[in-house]
């Protein structure tokens, strides 16, 4: 009887697992590239990204980004945001003194402290149509899975998943599906891409975002983990999912993924719960030719 009773319960929690729909469970944007994020209950789609993401960049002399692929001290400091009133909160993450700047009519100021803080002369670059995005135009955002971040962490104990979440920097996370599901369903072979949408928000899954050296440094301190990569590539070989379309994109060292959202999806809103749908197949030709 209690045999019976176990089966059929497996039988029953199986089927709540398959239609079960995947829902948005965080969304965070960076309104400062390189920064702290801001996490929100809803986000409004902006030209080319989300409204506010990554709006803002510290350039270097050289005309480079001041960024974590640079120097780890962007992780030193602490940025806090009050969206409404364009205000950032900056202070060292070792000091409690903080500095306010109305990000556009105390640009001076805020370029002053910036450049105390890094040690070389900083511009603060403002752009509102994604041009700051590391991908400009093709990926507006990244999507990951609270599972996948879950299977990630079971293999590096010493990392909470909140480390994690801002070692990768996702816009969108996912809960309801299993580990990796982002990449096993919303991405084709390269090429093709595949359309998908989060509540009223139409998406296109283009690739995989390869990682660079950004990863491996703490969040807080900067410090470089000379182990994180080999650890994070273990972990993906052993996870791997049969369907996994990843290695036709490159080395494992990848995580996330890079999506397009359509210019006729401004103005759209996201939210925390909305549910993901699957439309289908598209030919990344027609999308950004």
């Amino acid at each position: 009887m209690f045999a019976f009773l176990f089966s059929e319960y497996k039988l029953q929690y199986t089927y709540l697992r398959i239609i079960v729909s995947p829902k948005l469970s965080k969304l965070r944007i960076y309104p400062i590239k390189s920064l702290d994020p801001v996490e929100l209950e809803a986000a409004e789609v902006g030209v080319s990204s989300l409204r506010y993401d990554r709006e803002f960049g510290l350039l270097a002399q050289d005309g480079h980004f001041v960024n974590g692929k640079r120097t780890g001290r962007v992780n030193e400091l602490k940025a806090t945001y009050d969206l409404q009133s364009h205000t950032v909160h900056l202070c060292s993450r070792t000091t409690e003194r903080v500095y306010s700047f109305h990000l556009a009519n105390e640009q001076q100021s805020l370029e002053a402290y910036l450049t105390t803080f890094f040690g070389e002369p900083i511009s603060l670059v403002h752009n509102k149509i994604g041009q700051l995005m590391d991908i400009p135009d093709e990926s507006s955002v990244t999507v990951t899975s609270l599972a996948t971040l879950q299977s990630l962490q079971r293999d590096l104990p010493d990392k909470s998943l909140e480390n994690l979440r801002l070692r990768f920097r996702a816009n969108i996370e996912l809960d309801g599906a299993e580990a990796f599901w982002e990449e096993t369903n919303l991405l084709g072979t390269p090429g093709t891409g595949i359309q998908f949408s989060i509540g009223d928000v139409e998406m296109i899954g283009v690739s995989p975002r390869a990682r660079c050296n950004v990863p491996p440094r703490d969040p807080m301190t900067g410090i470089p983990d000379k182990s994180f990569i080999k650890q994070m590539m273990k972990s993906r070989s052993n996870s791997l999912p049969p369907k996994s379309l990843i290695l036709k994109f490159g080395p494992l060292y990848q995580l996330t993924v890079n999506v397009h959202v359509p210019t006729p999806q401004n103005g759209k809103w996201l939210h925390v719960g909305d549910p993901v749908k699957i439309i289908g197949p598209i030919d990344l030709k027609e999308v950004f030719e």
